[in-house]
């Protein structure tokens, strides 16, 4: 068995709409219909859709006006605490406010704590 000593390059994953956008500001004659579909584009593929699974289930848990204890999601996940924690780390970054709060000596996560 050989070792690889040197790593394998990255491949460039394009983003189709991203070269049309960078086209259209360099000033390149592109195609009417990739000019329209960049239009029609979202923003971004984080913004257009919603995350999925395990990391809906803790959306749902936490947008409950009561939010919901840790044990809760580790027993819904089935993920250990450290893990929860990392999710909710990514949610934030995608735009999502989590906080963790003190409701009647318990202590919950919540989904945007200040608008409920």
């Amino acid at each position: 068995m050989t070792r690889r000593t040197r790593p394998t390059p990255a491949r460039n994953r394009a983003n189709p709409e991203a070269i049309a956008r960078k086209a259209i500001r360099s000033g390149e004659k592109i195609r009417v219909a990739a000019r329209q579909a960049v239009a029609a584009a979202p923003s971004s593929i984080a913004d257009s859709k919603g995350p999925s699974g395990k990391l809906a289930l803790l959306l749902e848990r936490i947008s409950q006006p009561e939010g919901s204890a840790m044990t809760e999601l580790v027993g819904v996940t089935g993920w250990q605490a450290h893990t929860i924690r990392a999710a909710f780390s990514r949610l934030r970054q995608r735009g999502f406010i989590i906080a963790l709060v003190t409701v009647e000596d318990r202590k919950v996560y919540q989904l945007n704590p200040a608008r409920s």
